[in-house]
Protein backbone atom coordinates (compact mmCIF):
# COMPACT_ATOMS: atom_id res chain seq x y z
CA UNK A 1 0.00 0.00 0.00
CA UNK A 2 1.31 3.53 -0.90
CA UNK A 3 1.77 5.88 1.74
CA UNK A 4 -0.21 9.42 1.21
CA UNK A 5 1.16 12.39 3.68
CA UNK A 6 0.09 16.35 3.55
CA UNK A 7 2.51 19.10 5.10
CA UNK A 8 0.34 22.42 4.86
CA UNK A 9 1.61 25.78 5.36
CA UNK A 10 -0.55 28.93 7.06
CA UNK A 11 1.33 32.12 7.99
CA UNK A 12 3.57 30.59 11.14
CA UNK A 13 0.89 27.76 11.57
CA UNK A 14 1.73 24.44 9.91
CA UNK A 15 0.27 21.32 10.25
CA UNK A 16 1.80 17.53 8.41
CA UNK A 17 0.40 13.84 8.68
CA UNK A 18 3.32 13.16 10.69
CA UNK A 19 2.80 15.09 13.76
CA UNK A 20 -0.87 15.59 13.25
CA UNK A 21 -1.96 13.81 16.63
CA UNK A 22 -5.38 15.90 17.81
CA UNK A 23 -6.24 15.03 13.83
CA UNK A 24 -6.89 18.91 13.06
CA UNK A 25 -6.82 18.37 9.18
CA UNK A 26 -10.07 17.10 8.05
CA UNK A 27 -9.95 17.75 3.89
CA UNK A 28 -8.01 19.88 1.31
CA UNK A 29 -8.60 20.85 -2.78
CA UNK A 30 -6.78 23.02 -5.32
CA UNK A 31 -8.05 23.77 -8.20
CA UNK A 32 -5.34 25.53 -11.33
CA UNK A 33 -6.44 26.34 -14.53
CA UNK A 34 -4.75 27.70 -18.01
CA UNK A 35 -6.11 31.20 -18.65
CA UNK A 36 -8.30 32.05 -15.35
CA UNK A 37 -8.14 34.38 -12.84
CA UNK A 38 -10.17 31.67 -10.64
CA UNK A 39 -7.48 29.45 -9.26
CA UNK A 40 -8.50 28.71 -5.57
CA UNK A 41 -8.39 26.09 -2.80
CA UNK A 42 -9.58 25.66 0.71
CA UNK A 43 -8.18 23.71 3.89
CA UNK A 44 -10.69 22.37 6.52
CA UNK A 45 -9.41 21.12 9.75
CA UNK A 46 -10.58 20.29 13.17
CA UNK A 47 -10.80 23.41 16.42
CA UNK A 48 -13.58 23.26 18.70
CA UNK A 49 -11.52 25.83 20.77
CA UNK A 50 -10.98 29.17 17.84
CA UNK A 51 -10.59 32.01 19.50
CA UNK A 52 -12.88 35.22 18.46
CA UNK A 53 -11.74 37.52 15.23
CA UNK A 54 -8.97 39.86 17.06
CA UNK A 55 -7.59 43.66 15.41
CA UNK A 56 -6.89 42.99 12.19
CA UNK A 57 -6.68 39.10 11.97
CA UNK A 58 -9.33 36.99 10.55
CA UNK A 59 -8.67 34.00 12.96
CA UNK A 60 -6.30 32.68 15.29
CA UNK A 61 -5.57 29.12 15.44
CA UNK A 62 -3.44 26.90 18.20
CA UNK A 63 -2.13 31.09 18.87
CA UNK A 64 -0.92 31.77 15.58
CA UNK A 65 -2.87 35.00 14.17
CA UNK A 66 -4.13 34.22 10.15
CA UNK A 67 -4.94 37.42 8.29
CA UNK A 68 -6.02 37.99 4.43
CA UNK A 69 -3.17 37.58 2.23
CA UNK A 70 -1.06 34.85 4.48
CA UNK A 71 0.52 33.00 2.20
CA UNK A 72 -0.49 29.41 2.25
CA UNK A 73 1.45 26.66 0.56
CA UNK A 74 0.09 22.76 0.29
CA UNK A 75 2.42 20.08 -0.37
CA UNK A 76 1.54 16.36 -0.70
CA UNK A 77 3.77 13.17 -0.86
CA UNK A 78 2.42 10.13 -2.89
CA UNK A 79 5.64 7.29 -1.65
CA UNK A 80 8.45 8.78 -1.77
CA UNK A 81 7.12 11.28 -4.08
CA UNK A 82 6.64 14.80 -2.72
CA UNK A 83 5.41 18.10 -4.79
CA UNK A 84 3.77 21.45 -3.94
CA UNK A 85 0.86 21.24 -5.21
CA UNK A 86 -0.32 25.06 -4.83
CA UNK A 87 0.84 28.20 -3.51
CA UNK A 88 -2.13 30.84 -2.62
CA UNK A 89 -2.85 33.33 -0.04
CA UNK A 90 -5.79 33.63 2.05
CA UNK A 91 -8.50 35.40 1.16
CA UNK A 92 -11.70 34.53 3.81
CA UNK A 93 -12.12 32.39 6.69
CA UNK A 94 -15.61 30.21 7.40
CA UNK A 95 -16.42 29.26 11.15
CA UNK A 96 -18.58 26.26 12.48
CA UNK A 97 -19.05 24.63 15.43
CA UNK A 98 -16.06 22.98 16.19
CA UNK A 99 -14.64 23.21 12.38
CA UNK A 100 -12.83 26.05 10.52
CA UNK A 101 -12.03 26.35 6.74
CA UNK A 102 -9.91 28.59 5.13
CA UNK A 103 -9.87 29.71 1.55
CA UNK A 104 -6.81 31.12 -0.83
CA UNK A 105 -6.51 32.16 -3.67
CA UNK A 106 -3.88 32.76 -6.50
CA UNK A 107 -2.30 36.21 -6.95
CA UNK A 108 -4.72 36.03 -9.96
CA UNK A 109 -7.05 38.13 -7.95
CA UNK A 110 -4.32 40.91 -8.05
CA UNK A 111 -4.49 41.78 -11.59
CA UNK A 112 -8.02 41.10 -11.87
CA UNK A 113 -8.36 43.85 -8.70
CA UNK A 114 -5.41 46.55 -10.78
CA UNK A 115 -6.37 49.06 -13.46
CA UNK A 116 -3.57 51.47 -15.32
CA UNK A 117 -3.56 53.80 -17.50
CA UNK A 118 -0.57 53.79 -19.39
CA UNK A 119 1.72 53.07 -22.80
CA UNK A 120 4.66 51.14 -24.00
CA UNK A 121 7.31 51.95 -26.95
CA UNK A 122 9.11 49.65 -28.48
CA UNK A 123 8.73 46.95 -25.36
CA UNK A 124 8.33 43.35 -26.14
CA UNK A 125 4.95 40.92 -24.83
CA UNK A 126 6.86 39.47 -21.89
CA UNK A 127 7.97 42.77 -21.20
CA UNK A 128 5.01 44.62 -21.17
CA UNK A 129 3.50 41.68 -18.94
CA UNK A 130 6.10 42.15 -16.45
CA UNK A 131 6.12 45.38 -15.67
CA UNK A 132 2.39 45.35 -15.19
CA UNK A 133 2.56 42.60 -12.94
CA UNK A 134 4.93 44.07 -10.99
CA UNK A 135 3.05 46.74 -10.62
CA UNK A 136 0.08 44.35 -9.49
CA UNK A 137 2.70 43.02 -6.53
CA UNK A 138 2.40 39.64 -8.53
CA UNK A 139 5.92 37.93 -9.20
CA UNK A 140 6.75 36.06 -12.60
CA UNK A 141 7.85 32.57 -13.90
CA UNK A 142 8.35 31.41 -17.14
CA UNK A 143 8.12 34.25 -19.71
CA UNK A 144 8.83 33.43 -23.54
CA UNK A 145 9.41 36.53 -25.47
CA UNK A 146 6.56 37.01 -27.46
CA UNK A 147 5.76 39.94 -30.32
CA UNK A 148 7.49 43.32 -30.35
CA UNK A 149 4.96 45.72 -30.00
CA UNK A 150 6.46 49.72 -31.33
CA UNK A 151 3.35 50.90 -29.43
CA UNK A 152 1.01 49.78 -26.94
CA UNK A 153 -1.81 51.75 -24.80
CA UNK A 154 -3.24 50.23 -21.34
CA UNK A 155 -6.12 52.18 -20.19
CA UNK A 156 -8.40 51.79 -17.14
CA UNK A 157 -11.40 49.99 -18.99
CA UNK A 158 -10.02 46.71 -18.84
CA UNK A 159 -8.12 44.96 -16.18
CA UNK A 160 -4.31 43.84 -16.08
CA UNK A 161 -5.48 40.46 -15.92
CA UNK A 162 -7.32 41.11 -19.63
CA UNK A 163 -4.30 43.39 -20.99
CA UNK A 164 -1.88 40.37 -19.94
CA UNK A 165 -4.64 37.49 -21.17
CA UNK A 166 -4.83 39.08 -24.90
CA UNK A 167 -1.47 40.02 -25.44
CA UNK A 168 -0.26 36.06 -24.53
CA UNK A 169 -3.55 34.79 -26.62
CA UNK A 170 -2.13 37.09 -30.10
CA UNK A 171 1.08 34.80 -29.75
CA UNK A 172 -0.33 31.41 -29.00
CA UNK A 173 0.84 31.02 -25.28
CA UNK A 174 -1.00 30.34 -22.36
CA UNK A 175 -1.42 32.33 -19.28
CA UNK A 176 -1.24 31.21 -15.87
CA UNK A 177 -0.25 30.44 -12.06
CA UNK A 178 2.61 27.39 -10.92
CA UNK A 179 2.24 25.86 -8.05
CA UNK A 180 4.39 28.54 -7.00
CA UNK A 181 2.10 31.57 -7.27
CA UNK A 182 4.23 32.89 -10.43
CA UNK A 183 2.71 34.45 -13.33
CA UNK A 184 3.35 32.43 -16.26
CA UNK A 185 3.44 32.28 -20.45
CA UNK A 186 4.18 29.66 -22.43
CA UNK A 187 3.38 27.91 -25.11
CA UNK A 188 2.51 24.43 -25.36
CA UNK A 189 5.40 22.13 -27.66
CA UNK A 190 5.32 18.51 -26.00
CA UNK A 191 4.93 15.53 -28.37
CA UNK A 192 5.94 12.80 -25.64
CA UNK A 193 4.17 12.50 -22.22
CA UNK A 194 5.04 14.08 -18.75
CA UNK A 195 2.63 10.87 -17.19
CA UNK A 196 0.73 7.73 -18.79
CA UNK A 197 -2.18 6.97 -17.52
CA UNK A 198 -3.81 3.36 -18.15
CA UNK A 199 -7.35 1.95 -17.83
CA UNK A 200 -7.44 -0.54 -15.31
CA UNK A 201 -4.49 0.93 -13.26
CA UNK A 202 -5.04 4.64 -12.50
CA UNK A 203 -7.95 6.03 -14.54
CA UNK A 204 -11.17 6.26 -12.12
CA UNK A 205 -13.27 7.92 -14.76
CA UNK A 206 -12.96 9.35 -18.14
CA UNK A 207 -14.89 12.04 -20.52
CA UNK A 208 -13.94 13.38 -23.74
CA UNK A 209 -15.76 15.49 -25.74
CA UNK A 210 -14.99 16.05 -30.04
CA UNK A 211 -16.76 18.22 -32.08
CA UNK A 212 -15.74 20.16 -35.41
CA UNK A 213 -13.95 22.95 -35.36
CA UNK A 214 -16.54 25.80 -36.60
CA UNK A 215 -14.10 27.58 -38.78
CA UNK A 216 -12.08 26.96 -41.69
CA UNK A 217 -10.01 30.18 -42.10
CA UNK A 218 -8.56 32.74 -40.25
CA UNK A 219 -8.28 36.27 -41.33
CA UNK A 220 -6.17 38.90 -38.85
CA UNK A 221 -6.68 42.59 -40.06
CA UNK A 222 -4.01 45.38 -37.71
CA UNK A 223 -3.79 48.90 -37.85
CA UNK A 224 -1.35 50.47 -39.98
CA UNK A 225 0.38 48.04 -41.35
CA UNK A 226 3.59 48.38 -42.54
CA UNK A 227 6.32 45.67 -41.31
CA UNK A 228 7.78 45.64 -44.96
CA UNK A 229 9.06 48.89 -44.16
CA UNK A 230 10.67 48.11 -41.03
CA UNK A 231 9.29 48.30 -37.13
CA UNK A 232 9.79 52.07 -36.81
CA UNK A 233 6.94 52.60 -39.64
CA UNK A 234 4.08 51.53 -37.38
CA UNK A 235 2.44 54.63 -38.04
CA UNK A 236 2.13 54.61 -41.49
CA UNK A 237 -0.80 54.23 -43.18
CA UNK A 238 -1.53 52.52 -46.58
CA UNK A 239 -4.21 52.50 -48.83
CA UNK A 240 -4.17 48.67 -49.94
CA UNK A 241 -3.67 46.09 -46.35
CA UNK A 242 -4.58 43.17 -47.92
CA UNK A 243 -0.41 42.07 -48.41
CA UNK A 244 -0.35 42.74 -44.56
CA UNK A 245 -3.04 40.77 -43.20
CA UNK A 246 -2.24 37.50 -41.29
CA UNK A 247 -4.14 34.33 -42.37
CA UNK A 248 -4.08 30.81 -41.99
CA UNK A 249 -6.33 27.89 -43.15
CA UNK A 250 -8.73 27.41 -45.97
CA UNK A 251 -12.37 26.85 -46.53
CA UNK A 252 -15.66 28.76 -46.75
CA UNK A 253 -15.93 29.18 -42.83
CA UNK A 254 -13.83 32.42 -42.55
CA UNK A 255 -13.60 33.98 -39.18
CA UNK A 256 -12.16 37.75 -39.74
CA UNK A 257 -10.36 39.58 -36.92
CA UNK A 258 -9.64 43.47 -36.39
CA UNK A 259 -7.02 44.26 -33.92
CA UNK A 260 -5.60 47.31 -33.51
CA UNK A 261 -2.62 46.55 -31.28
CA UNK A 262 -1.31 44.46 -33.99
CA UNK A 263 1.35 47.27 -36.16
CA UNK A 264 2.86 44.43 -38.44
CA UNK A 265 1.86 41.54 -40.81
CA UNK A 266 4.04 39.25 -38.32
CA UNK A 267 2.09 40.29 -35.48
CA UNK A 268 -1.22 39.83 -37.27
CA UNK A 269 0.08 36.12 -38.65
CA UNK A 270 0.86 35.01 -35.17
CA UNK A 271 -2.86 35.69 -33.82
CA UNK A 272 -4.13 33.89 -37.23
CA UNK A 273 -2.11 30.67 -36.47
CA UNK A 274 -2.95 31.29 -32.34
CA UNK A 275 -6.77 31.47 -33.12
CA UNK A 276 -6.46 28.78 -35.52
CA UNK A 277 -4.67 26.44 -33.24
CA UNK A 278 -6.55 27.03 -30.24
CA UNK A 279 -9.69 26.46 -32.21
CA UNK A 280 -8.35 22.65 -33.41
CA UNK A 281 -6.70 22.82 -29.96
CA UNK A 282 -10.53 22.95 -28.08
CA UNK A 283 -12.58 20.99 -30.38
CA UNK A 284 -10.76 17.91 -28.58
CA UNK A 285 -11.51 18.28 -24.46
CA UNK A 286 -11.92 15.85 -22.16
CA UNK A 287 -12.40 15.39 -17.58
CA UNK A 288 -10.02 12.63 -16.05
CA UNK A 289 -10.17 11.26 -12.38
CA UNK A 290 -7.41 9.68 -11.62
CA UNK A 291 -5.48 8.27 -7.92
CA UNK A 292 -4.39 11.48 -6.49
CA UNK A 293 -1.01 12.38 -8.16
CA UNK A 294 0.73 15.12 -6.73
CA UNK A 295 2.89 15.64 -9.87
CA UNK A 296 0.45 16.46 -12.61
CA UNK A 297 1.39 20.03 -13.72
CA UNK A 298 -0.77 22.34 -15.91
CA UNK A 299 0.65 22.66 -19.20
CA UNK A 300 1.78 18.60 -18.90
CA UNK A 301 1.56 16.52 -21.50
CA UNK A 302 -0.36 13.44 -20.71
CA UNK A 303 -1.32 9.95 -22.74
CA UNK A 304 -4.45 8.17 -21.58
CA UNK A 305 -3.89 3.81 -22.68
CA UNK A 306 -5.72 1.24 -22.95
CA UNK A 307 -9.14 2.35 -22.85
CA UNK A 308 -11.60 0.24 -24.59
CA UNK A 309 -12.48 2.66 -26.75
CA UNK A 310 -9.74 4.06 -29.50
CA UNK A 311 -10.98 6.89 -29.44
CA UNK A 312 -10.16 8.21 -25.79
CA UNK A 313 -6.64 7.05 -26.10
CA UNK A 314 -3.72 9.55 -26.68
CA UNK A 315 -1.63 12.51 -26.01
CA UNK A 316 -3.09 15.48 -24.47
CA UNK A 317 -2.48 19.25 -22.91
CA UNK A 318 -3.71 19.47 -19.54
CA UNK A 319 -5.39 22.48 -18.32
CA UNK A 320 -6.37 22.34 -15.36
CA UNK A 321 -5.63 20.56 -12.60
CA UNK A 322 -8.32 19.93 -9.00
CA UNK A 323 -6.48 17.64 -6.45
CA UNK A 324 -9.31 16.79 -3.03
CA UNK A 325 -7.76 15.37 0.01
CA UNK A 326 -9.28 14.24 3.20
CA UNK A 327 -9.31 11.33 6.06
CA UNK A 328 -12.54 10.36 4.85
CA UNK A 329 -12.54 10.00 1.02
CA UNK A 330 -8.65 9.59 0.08
CA UNK A 331 -6.92 11.20 -2.61
CA UNK A 332 -8.01 11.72 -6.10
CA UNK A 333 -6.99 14.05 -8.83
CA UNK A 334 -8.84 15.95 -11.43
CA UNK A 335 -7.57 16.62 -14.92
CA UNK A 336 -8.94 18.58 -17.68
CA UNK A 337 -7.16 18.49 -20.88
CA UNK A 338 -7.71 19.48 -24.64
CA UNK A 339 -6.07 18.71 -27.96
CA UNK A 340 -5.43 15.15 -29.34
CA UNK A 341 -2.01 14.23 -30.51
CA UNK A 342 -0.28 17.15 -28.13
CA UNK A 343 2.48 19.34 -30.43
CA UNK A 344 3.29 18.07 -33.42
CA UNK A 345 -0.37 17.15 -34.56
CA UNK A 346 -1.36 20.75 -34.10
CA UNK A 347 1.53 21.79 -36.96
CA UNK A 348 3.09 24.09 -34.45
CA UNK A 349 -0.44 25.43 -34.46
CA UNK A 350 -1.53 24.31 -30.84
CA UNK A 351 -2.35 26.73 -28.53
CA UNK A 352 -5.64 28.07 -26.05
CA UNK A 353 -7.52 31.19 -26.82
Amino acid sequence: MIDIAYNLSISNWTVSSTNDVRTEFIELATCLSLNSPNDNCYIKFYDPHSDSILNQSLIQVRGNEIVKGDPVIINISVGDVTDNVMTAGVISVDLSFGQVMIFGSTNSQNLTNSYLNQTYENQSMSQIVKDMADQGGVGTGVMEIGSDYPYFVVHESKSVWQYCRELAHRDGLDLYFDTGNKLTMEKFNKSSADHVFTYGQDILDLQLNSHQTPKEQIRVYGESPASNQGPDTWHWIVKDISPFQGEVGNGTKMLSIQDGALRTKDAADNLAKAKFGAMKDQSVWGRLKILGNPAVNLMDAIEIKDAPRGELNGLFKVTSVRHLYSKQKGYVTFIGFSGHGGADAGGDLAGNF
